[in-house]
């Protein structure tokens, strides 16, 4: 942050104005002024207190009816017996997200040739003195490979992230948190050494960390669950444009995770996270759609969104499919076509399928 920019406005301020052009819909813009590094620096302050903020500029927008999407009440009329436990049913399976994505490869960079000097005596050839260049560090991925079975490799890490190096401390938090073979020795798994990695790399500015660390919150592994503080971090890292993290965030507003249940804001996250192709973003607003929470009921618009989500081997938009295609919601009801998206799901590891599958074929008696 420049320091004219801390002055005027102060982190606070900056949240403020970010939060607030949140709010406004759409794709998301950084205020005038304020850059990405701004934000950063902002994003340091405890995530109780940007949790504050931000509910502070919702309930303003709420007050003055400036919400950007409008609040639709549900439709009227009864759903048949298929219809509502399916939909218990799928809404469940949309709880589990994907973890963290693995962190890209850096591309070694070529180490300095020595330098050949002609001198003035003939064909005679020599190496100009110089001075030997330091190689690179090694990039983290590679050293994140080795570190299951290289004591060397781990203890290179270990000393990055001791540093402060945000990726070396999410990496060695990756590595903590994953269940490993025999053969792979050098670390044993815990829980709670994983949260204070995640942690560091998070308050040092890694978007993965921040949404590990929200996860952790969440499900209360290596650390006390607290919901207000893994909305928070979700916020931050949802913020700086990760689709997981957008995806989490409108769960979050859905369910009332340490905050107020808001359909509205829940549609604007998952919005977000759509528009980058996250398949749970599209399958829980192609849900918002089919029943009309928090936006216009559209029930060809999440019959779109379902499909998109299937083309990436998505399980629970496929059982979404099936559920559409056996009720004739936004289709024309295809009882063939919902048993194929249903064996699709099963396939896919949602447990939800065999049951679905099963009412199909066997509907029970009145």
């Amino acid at each position: 942050m420049s320091a004219s920019l801390a002055k005027r406005m102060g982190p606070e301020a900056i949240l403020e104005a970010v939060f607030a052009q949140a709010f406004a819909g759409g794709a998301f813009k950084l205020p005038a002024g304020v850059t990405r590094a701004d934000l950063r620096v902002a994003l340091t302050l405890e995530p109780s207190a940007q949790a504050r903020i931000y509910e502070q500029i919702r309930a303003g927008f709420r007050a003055h009816g400036n919400s950007a999407v409008p609040v639709a009440n549900r439709p009227a009329g009864k759903l048949s017996w298929l219809a509502l436990l399916c939909a218990i049913l799928i809404m469940g399976s949309l709880a589990v997200l994907s973890m963290p994505r693995q962190l890209p490869p850096v591309a070694m960079q070529p180490l300095v040739a020595p330098v050949v000097l002609r001198p003035s005596a003939p064909k005679a050839f020599v190496l100009a003195a110089t001075s030997k260049a330091e190689p690179p560090p090694e990039p983290v991925a590679l050293l994140l490979l080795r570190a299951t079975y290289d004591v060397d490799a781990l203890a290179a890490l270990q000393n990055r992230a001791a540093t402060g190096e945000a990726d070396a401390a999410y990496a060695l938090a990756t590595l903590l948190d994953s269940q490993r073979t025999q053969d792979e020795i050098t670390l044993p798994k815990d829980n709670k050494a994983a949260f204070a990695f995640y942690e560091q790399a998070a308050r040092a500015g890694n978007v993965e960390a921040e949404f590990a660390t929200g996860r952790a919150y969440q499900t209360g592994r290596g650390v006390a669950a607290d919901a207000t503080l893994a909305t928070a971090w979700f916020r931050a890292a949802a913020l700086s444009g990760f689709a997981p993290a957008q995806t989490s965030l409108g769960f979050a507003y859905q369910t009332g995770l340490g905050i107020e249940p808001d359909n509205a804001s829940a549609a604007i996250w998952f919005s977000r996270a759509a528009a980058q192709a996250d398949p749970a973003g599209e399958t829980a607003l192609g849900y918002l759609y089919l029943f009309g929470q928090g936006v216009a009921q559209d029930q060809l618009h999440a019959v779109a969104l379902f499909s998109k989500a299937a083309t990436q081997k998505f399980g629970p938009a496929a059982l979404a499919l099936g559920y559409c295609y056996a009720q004739g919601m936004g289709t024309i009801q295809n009882l063939s076509l919902a048993a194929q998206y249903f064996l699709k799901a099963g396939k896919s590891g949602v447990p939800q399928a065999g049951a679905a599958l099963a009412m199909l074929v066997s509907p029970p008696g009145p």
